[in-house]
Order: structure tokens, then sequence, then C-alpha cells
């Protein structure tokens, strides 16, 4: 149950983030592009590499709550809820992998961002990794076992844990380059409209 909480309060914070960051990109937008074209040679667009994030990120968050939702609705259908769990495992594992060769193919999107850089291809790929390790772990465990969920809640450990992702996200806002292309962005819009849409922000 804790877990459950603790991941809709990840997507409801990373929504909100996302949701400022909508509201207050143009005044950061016009001080901030003249710089980016002068300093920086061999660094990534800060909005392509923003959109990969948000990219691996949305599939993340998104089948997080709907796997609330899932488990909400079938508490007496262990079978279900694995099934959901799956989905989820199978899809963030890709999601995941796909982003870190797409940020380590884009580079990092300015020298001064190099340790975020590094330290999100770290998360994406560890995350998925362990998303595809649990999603291993899962697919053997009998649905029909009375302590289903007890089994499936000893396993994985907090690579990929959705609230790490919402973190990023807070970092990311709270760098007025990277704020201003998240909200330049079209995969953090798509991510800001359907996380708001999940959760009703």
């Amino acid at each position: 149950m804790n877990a459950r909480l603790s991941i809709a309060a990840a997507c409801a914070g990373a929504a909100l983030v996302l949701t400022g960051c909508g509201t207050s990109a143009a005044p950061s937008a016009q001080s901030t592009a003249p710089t980016t074209t002068t300093t920086t040679a061999a660094a990534a667009d800060p909005v392509k590499w923003a959109g990969a994030f948000c990219a691996g990120t949305t599939p993340v968050l998104t089948g997080a709550v709907e796997l609330i939702t899932v488990v909400a609705a079938n508490a007496e259908n262990p079978a279900a809820i694995k099934e959901g769990m799956l989905k989820l495992l199978d899809t963030g594992a890709k999601a995941m992998a796909d982003t870190e060769a797409k940020l380590k193919e884009a580079g990092a999107p300015g020298p001064e961002h190099q340790a975020m850089h590094d330290e999100l291809l770290k998360m994406f790929g560890d995350g998925a990794k362990e998303y595809k390790s649990v999603h291993e772990q899962i697919s053997k465990i009998d649905a029909t076992a009375p302590d289903f969920l007890g089994q499936v809640e000893k396993i994985g450990g907090d690579s990929a844990d959705p609230s790490k992702l919402s973190d990023q996200i807070k970092k990311l806002d709270a760098d007025p380059k990277l704020k201003d292309a998240i909200a330049k962005a079209p995969e953090c819009t798509e991510m800001r409209t359907k996380l708001g849409k999940l959760i009703g922000q």
C-alpha cells in the first residue's frame, strides 16, 4: 500500500512541476536563448535532450498510475494484477533503455550539465535492467498463490523507483536553461498532459 501511495505522490509531483514549467516558460526563453548559441559548441540541443528525457519518463510514470487503478479495481483478481505489473515492467524497461541510448547519443546539453547527464544515464540504464529482472521474477510467480502480493513486494530494489524520476524533473526545473527546454519540448508537453489527466490536475 505504501508503494502505491509513493508512486501516486511521485506522479503528482512530476505533473505539478511540469505544469509550473509551462506557465513560466516565456520569460526565461528570451534571456537564455542567445547564451546557448554562442557559448556551447559541441553541446546537445537542450530541447531535444529534454524531449528524450520526457519521452522515456512518460511511460514509466503513466504506467505506474494506471497500475494503481488496475490493482484497486482487481483486489480479488491477482491474475489481472500480475498482467498489469508485467505490462508496466515491459513498457518501462524498453522506455528506459531507449532513453539511455538517446541521451548517450545526444550528449550533455552543456559542460555545466555533464554531471546531471551522467546521473540520468546511470538512472535509466540501471532502471531498465532492474525492470527486466523484476519482470522475469514476477512472471514466475503463481498469481493464484495466497501470498502472491507478498512475494511480489519482496522483489526488486530502488533503481527504477518512479519517485527518482520525479526528483530528476525537479532538478531540471531548478535550472533556467533546462526548465525552458522542458517547456518547449513537445514530449514534455505530452507528459504534462497525460499525467495531468491521470491524476486529475
